[in-house]
């Protein structure tokens, strides 16, 4: 449930006005889903701080939203629906993408689902990395 309301928010709020909606969601369904994935089937290092995710699922977590993200952020740009600065973008995503894989690997799942703290924290991360513009 909490899944399918943070991808209404991001294509509501910012699809194609601003990267943020994009890079959020590429990071919940790229890099989140791919941290899964990799860090049940490679992950038998665990995270010093959290025994429930591992190092394995982390870094799949970070290279995978980062990647996804910018394949995304280069589509949309090659049909002209948003210009970029490419190389404060791939800084502005790399900045994002850590940010979320840090705050997806910490143990407060009992409190905040991890499908609501990672579009959040890319969407904060993101208003303060990326100028609300209009694309038309």
């Amino acid at each position: 449930m909490y899944y399918v309301m943070a991808l209404i928010f991001c294509t509501i709020f910012f699809w194609r006005e601003t990267p943020i909606g994009m890079v959020s969601l590429a990071m919940m369904c790229g890099g989140d889903g791919i941290a899964d994935i990799i860090g049940r089937r490679f992950g038998q290092y665990k995270l010093p701080y959290n025994n429930e995710k591992s190092w394995a699922g982390s870094i799949a977590m970070f290279l995978f939203g980062f990647l996804i993200s910018l394949g995304i952020l280069y589509y949309f740009s090659l049909f002209g629906f948003i210009e970029l600065d490419w190389e404060t973008t791939v800084r502005n995503v790399a900045i994002i993408s850590m940010a979320a894989t840090v705050v997806e690997s910490l143990p407060v799942t009992w409190l905040l689902d991890d499908n609501i703290s990672v579009p959040s924290i890319c969407i904060l991360v993101g208003l303060c990395l990326f100028p609300m513009q209009s694309s038309y």
